[in-house]
């Protein structure tokens, strides 16, 4: 985005010489910038003195750090995350109810479906 040629105090003025009653082409003209230009400076800053344009400088460049701050933090939050996934995994118990397929159409109470395995309390099996 473009930045402005004028500085935050100076729009602050141009729009204080339009509510004392100097015509908004004149100001435009004289500043060398459009009337668009002007009632989006006008729409912004509207009614803001000095100190609270300040202000809200202050917090937009807090809001711009607090965001790089939250970006480089899920960053790493993704790396850690991956490189968890990405670890070795410890083989699969046989005692645990995770048997293979074939083993379980040998035995006829798990050939239906229902794994009585060490969590069948959850399913309501037992």
């Amino acid at each position: 985005m473009r930045h402005s040629q004028h500085t935050d105090t100076e729009i602050l003025y141009l729009l204080h010489e339009a509510e004392t009653g100097i015509s908004i082409p004149e100001i435009c003209r004289t500043a060398h910038i459009s009337q668009r230009t002007f009632y989006r400076w006008r729409k912004r800053y509207g009614s803001l003195t000095p100190p609270a344009l300040l202000a809200m400088k202050e917090l937009q460049s807090e809001n711009r750090r607090l965001r790089t701050m939250l970006s480089r933090l899920s960053e790493s939050t993704d790396a850690t995350v991956r490189t968890a996934s990405e670890t070795a995994r410890a083989p699969i118990r046989s005692d645990c109810g995770f048997a293979p397929q074939r083993a379980l159409v040998n035995s006829p109470e798990q050939a239906r479906g229902a794994s009585l395995g060490r969590f069948a309390y959850v399913r309501g099996t037992r």
